[in-house]
């Protein structure tokens, strides 16, 4: 049997289908963008990131308690793409009515509160708890801060965060 080609037709598909499948009303936008940074771009082909943002009205529903909803259907549409297309290497982002766009810039600006205390008391903060998603959006958030650096420490669920002074 012949494999589906990755584009944003398929995945829009696929949405669509989820969505009927939940019964929920619900619309849809889908937009792609090719990846081709990182120190292998060279060596293979660019690989497709797919942004999905969904507005519905049963939006809380869809995003559960703190996003479990909104990362298993994540998940689910991912793999389901994965086993249509034969390929995995594709990213993508689900959104539902700017949920996660919203936790991101919180994030975004708690790491860069901590990050200035850090810089005036000297003293390291450690910031447990966080999905692996949360710490990626706080060490990108501080790669470029003059005064701290970030790493993570630990394994799997005891993984947490640490905002060290530079130097």
């Amino acid at each position: 049997m012949a494999k589906a080609k990755l584009d944003e037709n398929l995945v829009a598909e696929n949405v669509k289908d989820l969505i009927e499948k939940l019964g929920v009303s619900a619309t849809a936008e889908i937009s792609k963008v090719d990846n081709d940074s990182g120190p292998q771009s060279k060596a293979r082909t660019a690989h497709p990131i797919f942004f999905v943002e969904i507005e519905s009205e049963d939006s809380s529903l869809l995003i559960g308690k703190y996003g479990s909803n909104l990362d298993s259907l994540q998940f689910i549409l991912a793999v389901r793409l994965k086993s249509l297309t034969d390929r995995d290497d594709f990213e993508l982002f689900l959104d539902i009515a700017g949920w996660r766009k919203q936790k991101e810039e919180k994030l975004t600006n708690m790491a860069q509160n901590i990050a200035d205390k850090v810089a005036t008391t000297g003293k390291e903060e450690h910031l447990y708890n966080l999905k692996p998603s949360e710490r990626r959006i706080i060490h990108t958030a501080l790669t470029t801060h003059p005064k701290v650096t970030t790493v993570s420490e630990g394994e799997g669920e005891g993984r947490y965060l640490i905002i060290k002074p530079k130097g």
